[in-house]
């Protein structure tokens, strides 16, 4: 296998490389929050301040474009769940708290928010198939706290795979069905939907003997 050295004539350029590829990235989702989920390469270009051309020198195509737009995207909705998780509190305040965060990324990005159903599994250059969207952010963030308090208590934590995956469908559908209607009031629906996320982890801690109070305050995580 070879391996290409590089002096220091390319190196030098890489910190304006990679600052060029994400004022692209963050021109990408100024465009889709402005014209939709299907903003067109131009209004991208328009908004980095570069030819339509130059769009593409950063990024190998669409595709590693849409990947990079949403890994950024998730991200940001990945540490707006976190905050709502680590507010502490009764099981159903943080449930209800991450949820309504959740809800409020959406309401504040509705077009950002289709683009990530859209583009749900996008090709990363290794050609292999890559989730970055909304439920696979909100999903990440409640496997980690449910696995933490699993394994506080005591308990195989192995089982919350497949919990959360039920969990996270209902919201994140429930969310994009909201996105369109926007009723009840979103503190309403983050209520509802933190009782029905509830009643899951009930049910998938009854067979272990434990029984949870929602409404008690969660001992701390070390």
């Amino acid at each position: 296998m070879t391996v290409e050295v590089r002096d220091g004539r390319s190196t030098r350029w890489d910190p304006h490389r990679k600052e060029r590829r994400a004022a692209i990235i963050a021109a990408a989702i100024e465009a889709i929050e402005e014209h939709g989920p299907d903003a067109l390469t131009g209004q991208i270009a328009e908004k980095a301040g570069v030819p339509r051309t130059h769009v593409y020198r950063h990024f190998e195509g669409k595709s590693a474009l849409d990947l990079a737009v949403a890994r950024s995207a998730a991200g940001d909705i990945a540490a707006t769940v976190r905050a709502g998780l680590a507010a502490g509190g009764s099981t159903l305040e943080i449930l209800r708290a991450a949820i309504d965060r959740h809800l409020a990324w959406i309401e504040q990005h509705p077009n950002l928010y289709r683009f990530l159903a859209q583009h749900a599994y996008v090709v990363g250059q290794s050609g292999t198939r890559v989730s970055d969207d909304a439920k696979a952010a909100l999903a990440v963030e409640l496997t980690d706290l449910l696995s933490q308090y699993m394994r506080r208590f005591g308990l195989d934590p192995s089982p919350v795979e497949l919990l959360v995956v039920g969990a996270v469908g209902m919201v994140d559908n429930t969310a994009a069905w909201w996105l369109e209607h926007r009723v009840p009031p979103r503190e309403e629906l983050a209520a509802k939907l933190a009782d029905g996320v509830w009643c899951l982890i009930d049910q998938a801690l009854r067979p272990s003997g434990l029984d949870l109070d929602p409404k008690q305050p969660l001992p701390p995580l070390d």
